[in-house]
Formats: structure tokens, C-alpha cells, sequence
């Protein structure tokens, strides 16, 4: 019998595992790539540095004022990062079943790796926790306003089907990239983690802002009409029950005679509490009752 000697049977027991996927993710245990590159691996995953003509091939597939939604190709994004590691591989006309074997053991790890750095890029510019992104579905919209480029602060809120407002459990779905495609450009793009089968655009949270339903100055006659939708709720020690309805509040009369733009906010609390029957409101209530939510459009995807 021929005994190897021990350089020859290292050799054979390095052969031995690249031939097998499994036995080389064995070998490596934890497959680690820098941080800098998963980073730069999860900006890719959702297509910054990706040609804008490579998205939108045609200006008519997204004219001016219009809002366009899609989907994520996950097979083009994975080709893509594909391309990406392409310059280490072996690109010579001899078939190499090492180096096919390293990729499929290697892969899957940094394409996991790939998704992390993916959920991240937004949550560490925000100065959040990285949502548990899966990526198995992703998509987004396109929007072609000229909102975007006037108004800086606006945002979004991303629903799915069922989970939607007038829906019993509303669900938000996690914002992955949202951004204009350019420091004056009237494109935005935004990316999510899920099916969106509705889109929210509102403007920025803090114009919240004390607000009323209507107002008229008459100049003629000096008077005012106003008036206020709000909520009712009924008050018991420190608990507080607040009902779906709502109701017409007048507050013509709570203005100041010389200055019809300003409010009695002493008159305006007791009117509120009178209307709910109780002897007087909170700053908490009054600015529940107050506070009007920013300005927002909705947008319903169509589903065949």
C-alpha cells in the first residue's frame, strides 16, 4: 500500500472540502464581510448608485404630477450584487468547481449580511434601531412633483392591504429608503419592506398646529362664524372614555371684538367642557380637542 505523505494528505483534505459546499461553510463557521462593504452591499440592494435610466427607461412612463408603484425584481437585485463580486471570482475559460463551490457555500451569509446593511441605511441616518427586515417582498413608489422639490419635509406612511386606517389593526409597513433623487430634483423614491397598497403623503409632524373647521370675517358687520368639529368624551375621576362622534362646535361668539382673528381660549375651554357636560377641561383635553393633524393626500393602489 502506498502511504501519502503529510503534505500530500493536507492536500487531499482541502480538496476533499472544497468539492463540498457544506463542508467549506463548516470549515469557515462565521462568514464575516467588513462593515464598510455590507453597508455598501445594503445601499445597493435598494439601487443607490443605479442609474435613474436604468429605473425609468422611458420620461413617459412617469410624467410630470404622477405617482408610479412597483415592485422590487429580487432575481435583477440579486444579479446585481452578483456583478458586484464578480471581479474576485475566476473569469478564465477553464470551469473552476472550487471556486463555484466557495460561492454557493459563501453566499448566502453575505447576501444575509447584504439585507442588513439594507435595513440599516435609513434607521442609522434617523438615529433608530434597524427594522427586522426579511426582504423577501419589496417595493415602493416613484413620485414626479414638483411637491418634492418645494416642500423638503414632507413623509409618508406605507400600508398594506388590511392593514390600512379603516381597517380594524392598522399596520405600518418599514420604510427602507425615501429620498429625492437628487439635492433639487422633483423625483422621489421610496422603498419598503412588504406589499404597500396604500401611501400616505403628508406633510412634516411638527406643523401640527391648533386649527378650526371654518371661518369667515363679515368687514361689513365686524362679525365672525366660525366653527369647530370635536370630539366628545364623557370624564369619570382620571378616566377619560372618548367616543366616535363628533360635533359641530360654534364659536362665532369666542373671538375677540377687536381682534377677530384671536381667540378667547378661557370662553373656548368652557364651551368645550358645556358641550361635554362636564365643569371644565385639562391642557391635555383642550389640545386633543384643538390640535389639527398635518395635510396629507392618500393613494390606493389598484388591485386586479
Amino acid at each position: 500500500m502506498k502511504t501519502l505523505n503529510p503534505r500530500t494528505s493536507f492536500q487531499a483534505k482541502i480538496a476533499d472540502t472544497f468539492a463540498d459546499p457544506a463542508a467549506i461553510q463548516s470549515s469557515l463557521e462565521a462568514v464575516l464581510v467588513p462593515e464598510q462593504i455590507s453597508k455598501w452591499l445594503g445601499r445597493l440592494r435598494l439601487l443607490k448608485g443605479v442609474p435613474f435610466n436604468y429605473l425609468v427607461p422611458d420620461e413617459r412612463m412617469l410624467p410630470p404630477e404622477s405617482i408610479r408603484f412597483f415592485y422590487l425584481d429580487i432575481d435583477w437585485i440579486d444579479s446585481l450584487l452578483d456583478g458586484a463580486f464578480s471581479i474576485g471570482r475566476n473569469l478564465t475559460k477553464t470551469e473552476n468547481a472550487f471556486s463555484h463551490n466557495l460561492d454557493s457555500a459563501v453566499t448566502p451569509k453575505v447576501n444575509q449580511q447584504g439585507r442588513e446593511g439594507a435595513a440599516s441605511v435609513r434607521a442609522e441616518a434617523l438615529g433608530v434601531s434597524p427594522p427586522l427586515a426579511s426582504l423577501q417582498v419589496v417595493s415602493g413608489f416613484l413620485l414626479r412633483s414638483t411637491v418634492v422639490s418645494a416642500y423638503k419635509g414632507i413623509g409618508a406612511n406605507v400600508y398594506p392591504l388590511g392593514g390600512t386606517p379603516q381597517d380594524p389593526t392598522i399596520t405600518l409597513l418599514d420604510i427602507l429608503r425615501f429620498e429625492p433623487l437628487g439635492p433639487n430634483s422633483d423625483t422621489l423614491i421610496c422603498l419598503v419592506d412588504g406589499d404597500a397598497y396604500r401611501v400616505d403623503i403628508h406633510e412634516a409632524p411638527e406643523h401640527l398646529h391648533y386649527g378650526i373647521n371654518k371661518y369667515e370675517y363679515n368687514e361689513a358687520t365686524k362679525t365672525v362664524s366660525a366653527l369647530k368639529k370635536v370630539h366628545t368624551f364623557t370624564k369619570t375621576d382620571s378616566k377619560v372614555t372618548i367616543s366616535k362622534e363628533y360635533k359641530d362646535l360654534d364659536l362665532s361668539n369666542s373671538f375677540r371684538p377687536g381682534s377677530p382673528r384671536v381667540l378667547k381660549m378661557n370662553l373656548l375651554a368652557q364651551q368645550i367642557a358645556d358641550l361635554n357636560k362636564i365643569a371644565d377641561i385639562d391642557s391635555a383635553e383642550m389640545g386633543f380637542e384643538m390640535t389639527e393633524g398635518v395635510g396629507m393626500v392618500s393613494f390606493d393602489k389598484e388591485v386586479s
